[in-house]
């Protein structure tokens, strides 16, 4: 499978990503906290925390319906 390489990308680029992990452990609510500059990279971070089934399920004692969580994305060409 070949990719294309977004032009605009020169030099490395961080996205943050901000989403909830449900008690089922499903992500949810998945968005861009801060932009990379490059609406492609900050689109496939978003894409791939969409694309997890589950990041198992939350623990029995833990008494919320969620996580919050902030994570990034380095790109580096």
């Amino acid at each position: 499978m070949k990719y294309e390489v977004d032009p605009r990308i020169g030099q490395a680029q961080r996205v943050y990503i901000t989403f909830d992990v449900l008690r089922d452990g499903r992500p949810a609510s998945v968005q861009v906290e801060q932009s990379s500059g490059v609406p492609s990279l900050d689109q496939s971070a978003v894409r791939a925390i969409q694309r997890i089934d589950t990041f198992g399920p939350l623990p029995p004692d833990y008494s919320g319906n969620k996580v919050s969580v902030e994570f990034w994305f380095d790109y580096k060409r």
